[in-house]
């Protein structure tokens, strides 16, 4: 179980399909991602709880040269991949799934969310998450390319409140630390 789950991301699926008869395909070593798709979704409130929340999936494709993305529990518990450093601070190197969220302001334009409209502030890392080995064999190094789904349970007012215009910005690393390009996903309103 990934620590992500707890904080309400997880892992949907991944994919990679390469016949033996086919030359594999040539990408760079360092991660690349484009956005596909989000969709949102009412959910029930969970028992004994009358607020009600929404699902939100984010569909990524994504390529990458030697297939070195995802992390085991016991990889992301040590180093390089622990969560905080020597000194105590976190490691930014913790997650490999690193999504910024934002909300439109009265302005009209999409500004970094990091305090709600109740004056709650919002960790950064609070919404990164971590995805497991997606490589059929982590010890060969391969292309590999396919979709990564990614998803969260947001209650309402936690973090978003109704009517607000939410969209994210996310990049991925692979276990060389190598950062992808970052994608800015469609946007959504916040129902009531």
């Amino acid at each position: 179980m990934f620590r992500t789950l707890r904080l309400g991301l997880g892992l949907a699926a991944a994919s990679v399909a390469v016949g033996s008869c086919i030359s594999p395909p040539e990408f760079p070593e360092t991660p690349s991602i484009e956005f596909k798709s989000l969709t949102v979704a009412r959910q029930l409130p969970n028992p004994g709880d009358t607020t009600p929340a929404d699902s939100v999936i984010i569909t990524l494709g994504f390529k990458d040269g030697d297939g070195d993305l995802g992390l085991t529990q016991e990889e992301y518990e040590n180093p390089p991949y622990q969560r905080l450093n020597a000194d105590g601070t976190l490691n930014p190197n913790h997650w490999n799934y690193i999504i910024k969220l934002f909300v439109k302001n009265s302005a009209g334009q999409f500004v970094p969310y990091t305090r709600t409209p109740n004056g709650l502030e919002i960790r950064p890392e609070a919404y990164y998450g971590q995805f497991p080995h997606l490589e059929p064999n982590a010890d060969k190094k391969a292309p590999l390319e396919g979709d990564l789904r990614f998803g969260q349970r947001l209650s309402l007012g936690s973090p978003f409140f109704p009517g607000q215009e939410v969209r994210y910005e996310i990049t991925i690393k692979d276990r060389a630390l190598n950062t992808s390009n970052t994608v800015t996903t469609s946007s959504f309103v916040v129902v009531r």
